[in-house]
């Protein structure tokens, strides 16, 4: 489930509060202020703001705000420009973003195919760069195959992604390998079904 990310300030408690919330947000009861931040992948997201008393605002774009006071609710729209600008110091203190990638392996094995040969470099150079990276390399199958043997290749392809990780650099116990075998598929088959877009890893960094 995507998140709403949302910036909330009470007038009379600054600093501000940094909130990332998969709910509405809460009724605002005093002088508030909302601010809707976009998502980190661009998909949509929208809060609805409601008074204890009766009425309610929604807000749908980036940088929409609402404002209340006194019973009443005032919506606006900023600008990236603007509020980070004005909030600079929340920005630099916000985590980086989640990334994910996901590298390919051809059937039966641990070999990845040619394409993701490719790429693996690029990535794990990537992730090596970043500050204190939380890495988590998962495994998996396809539906071909036993459920003992599909997870031990599904460990064994993450074990690889994994290795290569420390091999650039990044502290091993910052580095999960796990395998999820053939009960995760990204591509939906009957069993016995082989898809190559299920045979992958995913590298997701936090």
């Amino acid at each position: 489930m995507a998140h709403r990310l949302w910036l909330r300030w009470t007038v009379s408690a600054l600093p501000c509060l940094l909130m990332a919330c998969a709910a509405p947000p809460p009724v605002v009861h005093t002088a508030d202020r909302i601010l809707l931040l976009p998502q980190a992948d661009g998909s949509p997201s929208a809060i609805v703001v409601r008074l204890a008393g009766g009425g309610e605002a929604l807000l749908a774009e980036p940088y929409a705000m609402a404002a209340v006071s006194a019973g009443r609710i005032e919506t606006s729209l900023s600008s990236a420009e603007k509020v980070r600008e004005r909030y600079r110091v929340l920005y630099d203190a916000m985590p980086p973003a989640r990334r994910s990638f996901v590298v390919f392996f051809e059937t039966g094995g641990d070999r990845l195919t040619a394409e993701s040969a490719q790429r693996l470099d690029g990535i794990l150079q990537e992730v090596a760069t970043m500050p204190a990276p939380e890495v988590r390399v998962v495994g998996h199958t396809d539906a071909l195959g036993t459920d003992s043997l599909n997870d031990e290749l599904s460990m064994q392809r993450a074990r690889i992604v994994r290795a290569g990780l420390v091999d650039k650099g990044i502290e091993p116990t910052r580095v999960e390998a796990v395998g999820r075998g053939k009960r995760e598929l990204l591509v939906p088959t009957r069993d016995g079904v082989a898809e190559s877009r299920n045979r992958r890893v995913e590298i997701q960094v936090r």
